[in-house]
């Protein structure tokens, strides 16, 4: 079964990085077939960026996505660039809901979560809400499940890092996001 996902924001929010983790956790630790793919402006932090990321049970024949499944948006204008070519009543659209505050009423999976807030309320540093955000994802999808995303965590972030981003995950994990 193939899974798509678009992950989208602005950099230095770590859209890229929530994409290898994904991508690392599902391929490497979970055994299926990944391709990821990252698109970014040329500034480094500010500007638009989005990665995608493709699941499957079986070989990969086209790495980008077609109709995804799942959509992460962790800003505003993410959510307004990104949401063309999403099935609004099939596809599951999680949104930070810190910095995103309009959505389509046409979205019938939506989920919330405020993740840059918690990062900064419950964690004290805003730049792991995307990894508060994996840990949503790995609680309400099967794209990768919690022990294959801290595992990836583990062989990825530094050292120095590594404590922060591990709450983070678990803290997100923890989220009831229903």
């Amino acid at each position: 079964m193939r899974q798509e996902i678009r992950i989208a924001g602005f950099g230095g929010q770590g859209v890229i990085s929530m994409g290898v983790l994904l991508a690392v956790a599902a391929g490497k630790y979970e055994g299926k077939q990944v391709a990821q793919t990252q698109s970014y402006g040329p500034e480094a932090r500010g500007g638009a960026c989005k990665t995608e990321v493709v699941l499957a049970d079986e070989e990969i024949d086209y790495i980008k996505t077609l109709n995804p499944d799942f959509l992460v948006a962790m800003s505003q204008p993410a959510l307004d660039k990104h949401l063309s070519g999403v099935d609004p009543d099939r596809a599951l659209v999680m949104i930070d809901e810190t910095l995103v505050h309009n959505v389509p009423a046409q979205i019938k999976h939506l989920v919330r979560v405020p993740a840059t807030k918690i990062a900064e309320e419950q964690l004290g540093n805003r730049v792991v809400a995307n990894i508060v955000m994996l840990g949503v994802i790995a609680r309400i999808s099967n794209l990768a499940g919690y022990d294959a995303c801290k595992r990836a965590l583990m062989d990825t972030m530094p050292a120095r890092t590594l404590a922060k981003n591990l709450q983070a995950l678990d803290t997100g994990y923890r989220y009831n996001a229903g």
